[in-house]
């Protein structure tokens, strides 16, 4: 057994077992229930992914993976239900729905923008009113908002009338790694301020602009949030299953993460692998 606790703050497999089967027990793909178990503890945010093909019938997708979760025996480890674009959101009735079905977070958008904001791939559009209504009603509700996928307009508006705790579950430093999905220092210390954290996102595409990447350019992102006085603000959310075998050279799954955190500061390990997101979602 690992001698880590993990909280993992985004995984895309629950749309891996809806769209080509297996289960969380035991499976080919990047995590399941047998790899997780060799962890001290593990605590995973399973993402309901609205992909853009779905986005007509939003809801009805965001029902079907739900009700996946529903279905799977996650005894052993902790599961926590996101979602990750908010296209079923088309008044704020369904925001009392998702909350009904377990939603603890939620990417308002996907790269694309939609009723609510502009996505990571569509810097124009900002926060929308309907936007606005929905980032009061996440607030009053206690839903989470996840700020990976925005764009920079729709982040700043976001800002300024949040009242809650913010998130990016899974995205890196654009100081580090200039990709617009990644957070800027500005970005950054926001979310630090809210009491917040970023989860390391381990697509080599958001760590590094070499062609290949290693663990070490994820450690890189780490230690420059440290110098942010990002202490209290850095936590893990991997990106399984959403990134196919796209990873750092010697991560091919959740058993991997160890490798991770074996080579970060001693005195900074428990807070990146767990404690910093279960203070947000105790």
């Amino acid at each position: 057994m690992y001698s880590y606790k993990i909280f993992d703050a985004h995984c895309d497999t629950l749309c891996m077992i809806a769209d080509h089967g297996g289960d969380i027990k035991c499976n080919s793909y990047n995590i399941d229930k047998e790899r997780m178990s060799r962890y001290i503890s593990y605590i995973q945010i399973f993402a309901c992914f609205i992909a853009p093909e779905y986005s007509n019938n939003a809801m009805e997708r965001f029902i079907q993976l739900a009700d996946v979760f529903d279905k799977q025996d996650f005894s052993g480890i902790t599961p926590i239900l996101s979602i990750e674009g908010g296209d079923m959101l088309q008044s704020l009735e369904d925001i009392d729905y998702i909350k009904s079905r377990g939603v603890r977070c939620i990417t308002l958008t996907w790269n694309h923008s939609n009723k609510i904001a502009g996505g990571a791939d569509e810097p124009e559009q900002g926060l929308t009113q309907f936007g606005r209504d929905v980032v009061r009603r996440l607030n009053e509700c206690g839903i989470i908002i996840d700020m990976s996928h925005i764009n920079d307009k729709s982040f700043y508006d976001i800002e300024k009338i949040n009242t809650g705790v913010l998130i990016a579950s899974h995205s890196n430093s654009r100081a580090i790694c200039n990709h617009r999905r990644n957070l800027t220092d500005d970005m950054f210390k926001i979310i630090r301020d809210t009491g917040g954290v970023v989860g390391l996102n381990l697509y080599p595409e958001f760590l590094t602009e070499n062609k290949t990447c290693n663990i070490s350019d994820a450690v890189r992102h780490v230690n420059h949030w440290l110098e942010l006085d990002g202490g209290n603000t850095i936590g893990l959310g991997s990106d399984f299953d959403g990134v196919g075998d796209k990873l750092p050279i010697g991560i091919r799954g959740c058993q991997d993460y160890y490798k991770v955190l074996d080579v970060l500061d001693k005195g900074i390990i428990e807070k990146i692998s767990h404690e910093n997101f279960e203070r947000v979602f105790s």
